[in-house]
């Protein structure tokens, strides 16, 4: 009975998962890049962990079985591009997932002793289980600075659910290593995936545009459209936050946030968050600051007086706590990296690569 009712579970959950990436394909390329390789992965999962399934001895169901170990890395991908607004990869992760892909390869050659298999098994457990646990932390290190409401919301029981319920296979799966694990352990683990795809399908169906809005932002539009006009309660925040970060120039503090700025300004939280993200196009605090810092910065690489001083040294000065949030925030901002190396960043240069923002991101609007 369990066995037909695992495989029944299975058989829908994989049904939802399709159903949804068919969704997928209808959404910006963001959300599709974002969602389309978890959900991928997800089926694969579910395919080749079915009892007796056929993914290591079956040549052609090689790429399930790939697909399948994958799946920490496109949760990790999908808080990394969720919840941080970025759609670089760190090299850290490149060097993660390379060894992933790596070792399941390995493992489908059928070329390595049981020994080695049972290192490789290790290995990929370990990787992915570090995938997901930096995907949490990120989750969650990055709520405080989370600026659209909605989304803090999401975080927690969408993709923190995702990350619990993926590390609680890991940790199964590494305890029972080749042993099968109780038949129950596998209803219970399929029937929580199946339930939550259902769930996800039918709010998608139904706020479709909204969730995703929320998660990714709004997809740009030919035409811009009219900006709504804010309540006159908010023009004297607005003057204040404006003086704050222009004339007194908080931003320069590399430990401003945003419970420090709305203590500054004697704001709630949740009302500053609210007047930056709605009247200033901003989704996240850090990329509100990082404008700042990095006009601070353009105008001294602008200024010939400032030709000799390093680009760190700059970064610094302007509130950056190291170069590589500095490089991160040029990079979306301009489209490509500023030197690591070389005393200095000309003015010259600067002026090149101040081409359009990407697509992706959200113009801000000044302050009025």
């Amino acid at each position: 009975m369990p066995d037909s009712t695992e495989l029944l579970l299975r058989t829908v959950a994989i049904s939802l998962a399709l159903v949804l990436a068919l969704h997928g394909l209808a959404l910006g390329r963001r959300p599709r890049l974002a969602l389309l390789p978890l959900l991928a992965c997800l089926a694969s999962y579910l395919v080749c962990s079915a009892p007796g399934a056929l993914c290591l001895s079956e040549a052609w169901l090689a790429p399930l079985l790939l697909a399948s170990v994958m799946f920490p890395v496109a949760h990790w991908w999908l808080a990394h591009t969720a919840f941080a607004d970025r759609n670089d990869v760190p090299w850290l992760a490149r060097i993660g997932a390379l060894v992933q892909l790596g070792g399941a390869l390995a493992l489908v050659s059928g070329w390595f002793p049981s020994v080695v298999c049972a290192g490789l098994h290790g290995l990929l457990h370990a990787t992915g289980t570090a995938f997901v646990l930096v995907a949490l932390w990120r989750i969650w290190s990055s709520r405080r600075g989370d600026l659209v409401a909605g989304r803090r919301a999401l975080r927690f029981w969408l993709l923190g659910y995702v990350g619990l319920h993926g590390l609680a296979v890991l940790i199964v799966e590494w305890i029972y290593g080749a042993t099968p694990a109780p038949a129950w352990l596998g209803v219970l683990n399929v029937a929580l995936i199946t339930t939550a795809l259902g769930v996800v399908l039918a709010f998608l169906t139904q706020l479709r545009t909204t969730a995703i809005e929320t998660l990714f932002g709004a997809e740009p539009q030919p035409q811009t459209a009219p900006v709504t006009i804010a309540p006159l309660s908010d023009e004297p925040w607005l003057d204040r936050l404006k003086t704050l970060m222009t004339s007194e120039r908080v931003y320069l503090d590399p430990g401003l946030s945003l419970a420090s700025l709305a203590q500054r300004l004697g704001l709630p939280e949740y009302r500053l968050r609210e007047l930056i993200n709605r009247r200033l196009g901003f989704r996240n605090f850090p990329s509100f600051v990082n404008h700042y810092r990095l006009e601070d910065v353009q105008g001294k690489l602008a200024d010939p007086a400032f030709d000799r001083r390093p680009v760190l040294t700059l970064a610094l000065e302007a509130g950056f706590g190291s170069i590589g949030p500095f490089n991160r925030a040029f990079r979306d901002r301009y489209g490509m990296k500023a030197r690591r190396s070389g005393p200095r960043l000309s003015a010259s240069r600067l002026r090149v690569a101040m081409r359009p923002r990407p697509a992706w991101l959200p113009v801000p609007r000044q302050m009025p």
